[in-house]
């Protein structure tokens, strides 16, 4: 067992790293990508709900991208690492604020608002992550994220407005995956 204690900062942030799937962002592409998709296509056949499993159908995608490559490492659990803590705390705080999207739902009947609020959400977790793996790509790529989904919940009609916002989600995971540090880099 590693003593954390004793570690310093940058060598808990490189074992953070080592340990972590760089199949996560593909899994946010493919979930918001088929989500604006689905928006698209038939918005009006959705359940409400829909935008609130999009944010977390990511981890289970990721998950099954891993298992098909043999690369489990991120997901066999017992990490100590303080920063993966850290890091699993602020996806719980993510889920304690889940229930204000809703309400802002409920009150305005508005649907745009609860996927704007559940794609800025889930965006928010990469901002630990980040700072977690010594990657500033994290932080920006929440920035970008919230940037584009505020202008399109803002500039664009509303029968586009929810696929739009999704669609921007799905792009800013292009970004994370392009410019984020992978786990062979650590």
């Amino acid at each position: 067992m590693t003593d954390y204690a004793k570690m310093p900062l940058a060598e808990a942030r490189r074992d953070y790293l080592e340990h972590s799937t760089a199949a996560m962002p593909v899994g946010g592409l493919i979930s918001w990508g088929v989500f604006a998709l689905l928006l698209l296509t038939m918005a009006d056949r959705l359940p409400w709900w829909a935008a609130l499993t999009v944010g977390a159908i990511p981890v289970p995608i990721a998950l099954m991208i891993d298992k098909a490559r043999g690369n489990m490492k991120a997901w066999s659990g017992g990490n100590d690492n303080p920063i993966a803590k850290l890091f699993f705390r602020s996806i719980a705080l993510v889920g304690f604020m889940v229930p204000l999207v809703i309400a802002a739902y409920q009150q305005s009947g508005d649907l745009h608002l609860l996927i704007l609020g559940m794609a800025i959400l889930s965006g928010s977790v990469w901002v630990p992550h980040g700072w977690g793996a010594d990657d500033p790509a994290g932080l920006r790529h929440f920035v970008l994220r919230a940037l584009l989904c505020y202008a399109v919940y803002m500039m664009m009609d509303p029968p586009l407005r929810g696929a739009a916002i999704a669609g921007m989600t799905a792009l800013t995971y292009v970004y994370a995956i392009i410019a984020m540090k992978k786990p062979a880099s650590a």
